[in-house]
């Protein structure tokens, strides 16, 4: 476990597809961390967490940044920033090559993952990082280490990860347009495990499910690796979306009446008519709340139907010894933890942001970041905290490409 850095102030930034939210923190001298400032606004210009309008992001941005620092009650110049997943993509692959004296080497296992990355990629996309998962010799069974072992046939699994840079060069720049300096970058989906996973469910084995505005971030831990990786394209957009189209009713009005009154589970139905109001947009009406259920069930149902199909079809079941741990404002949805254990068959918990045994924290968590929605900025701030900052600005010599490209290759070593 890396020591802390204390007595300096940090800041995250989380930009997700709805919301902004920029948290200042430092750790006082006693170990425990301390909540300077909290600043949250609509996002804006972001789907699906790639950017799409620069202009509108950097407003929402600036918006944010000025509340936390105004609560903070300092400037803020610099920051760690939690990067979207949805151009990172992630499969498997297979390699097998011949053990060259009869005995596992270091050259054969190079050669094995060598094997395994020899894939064919769209020129846009890069090979990130490989995870190696498991070695097989002569077909024998499956050993994490084969270096010594004696054969003819070296089989390796290897999960790798790919990303898009030009999507983190989007975020850096409109960090730098708002008068932000971008002090480090980490992977958004790695930052909410380090936050509301503990370090026996992620060696035991333990899928975690992110379900932000834009997209739902699916991963699987075992032996405190990320064995499998998945960006499903549900969200809680989309539920907000399926009301206002299913009550048409606008947007703000939808999101509103998920937020007070919305449902998931059958047993949480209550039968009772909900009158909705709002003088802007001239609406006066009543809805049954069992309508509300039924819309929101839908696509929560949908939801887990494309978990139940990704852990089917990668064989993930046996990793899942701890269940499946569910985070993001989407996870607050009432009844999201009871659907959840109906239909994938798993124990489920809420993850919330906590300081686990074994952490180089003391006490307790401040109970401003004690909620799913500040599971990523939280991740973010422990990244930071443990040192896990290498500047951007470092090696000037480089393109902001090259540098972009070199801290994403370590965002799944930095954690370990």
């Amino acid at each position: 476990m890396k020591n802390l850095i204390t007595g300096r102030t940090f800041t995250a930034i989380d930009i997700g597809t709805t919301k902004i939210c920029v948290v200042v923190c430092l750790v006082n001298e006693a170990l425990q961390l301390e909540v300077l400032g909290i600043g949250t606004h609509l996002s804006y210009g972001i789907k699906k967490g790639v950017i799409v309008n620069i202009n509108q992001t950097v407003h929402a941005l600036k918006k944010a940044v000025d509340e936390a620092s105004a609560q903070a009650g300092m400037p803020i110049t610099h920051a760690t920033i939690g990067i979207s997943g949805t151009h990172i993509q992630s499969f498997n692959s297979v390699g097998v090559v011949s053990i060259k004296n009869q005995e596992v080497s270091q050259e054969d296992i190079d050669r094995v993952i060598e094997s395994a990355k020899s894939i064919q990629l769209s020129e846009e996309r890069e090979i990130l990082h490989i995870i190696p998962q498991y070695f097989r010799v002569d077909g024998q069974n499956v050993v994490e280490e084969s270096q010594g072992m004696h054969g003819v046939r070296l089989e390796a699994q290897v999960h790798i990860v790919t990303g898009a840079v030009s999507s983190v060069q989007n975020i850096v720049k409109a960090c730098e347009l708002a008068g932000i300096t971008a002090t480090d970058i980490v992977l958004e989906q790695i930052a909410s495990a380090e936050a509301v996973l503990s370090p026996s469910e992620k060696e035991l084995g333990v899928g975690i499910l992110d379900i932000g505005g834009g997209t739902a971030d699916f991963a699987v831990y075992k032996d405190g690796k990320i064995m499998h990786s998945k960006v499903l394209p549900i969200a809680a957009n989309h539920f907000t979306n399926d009301l206002a189209i299913g009550l048409e009713l606008p947007i703000h009005v939808a999101e509103k009446l998920k937020r007070e009154h919305g449902f998931v589970f059958n047993s949480d139905a209550p039968s009772k008519d909900i009158h909705v109001t709002d003088l802007e947009a001239n609406i006066n009406t009543t809805i049954p709340s069992s309508k509300i259920h039924t819309i929101l069930n839908s696509r929560a149902v949908e939801l887990y139907d494309f978990v139940t199909d990704e852990i089917l079809a990668n064989n993930l079941r046996p990793l899942l010894s701890s269940g499946l741990v569910i985070t993001g404002g989407g996870s607050l949805l009432r009844g999201m933890r009871e659907l959840a254990v109906e239909e994938t068959g798993l124990p489920v918990r809420i993850g919330r942001p906590h300081i686990y045994y074994g952490s180089p924290l003391r006490g307790k968590l401040p109970e401003s970041l004690q909620t799913p929605l500040h599971s990523t900025a939280y991740g973010i701030i422990m990244y930071a905290l443990q040192g896990g900052e290498h500047s951007l600005d470092e090696n000037h010599d480089d393109t902001l490409s090259s540098r972009i490209f070199k801290r994403m290759k370590s965002w799944l070593y930095d954690f370990l």
